[in-house]
């Protein structure tokens, strides 16, 4: 499947929430397993501020070998979402 093709996800992870830690372990998770040669993965992060962030895969979490410890690394692009039909996009 050529670059072109693929389908493009996010993987929107962290947040507000009680279960922030949780998810950021999952989004790990589905980045790891995702099929590359389909899907184009993009990874907003949303940090416990509730600011979101684009995130480079590399070193978008840190202490990940420790479930309590593990959180979102400071590295990410500050992101907005845009709604809308046409112009629906990301900022």
């Amino acid at each position: 499947m050529t670059k072109s093709k693929k389908i493009k996800v996010a993987i929107l992870f962290g947040g507000q929430s009680a279960e922030h830690e949780i998810s950021l372990q999952s989004a790990r998770n589905v980045a790891a397993a995702i099929d590359r040669q389909k899907y184009d993965a993009v990874l907003i992060g949303i940090d416990k501020k509730g600011r979101w962030y684009l995130n480079d895969e590399s070193k978008f979490l840190l202490q990940t070998d420790n479930p309590k410890l593990i959180k979102l690394a400071p590295a990410g692009e500050n992101l907005a979402l845009v709604p809308g039909r046409q112009d629906a996009g990301l900022i």
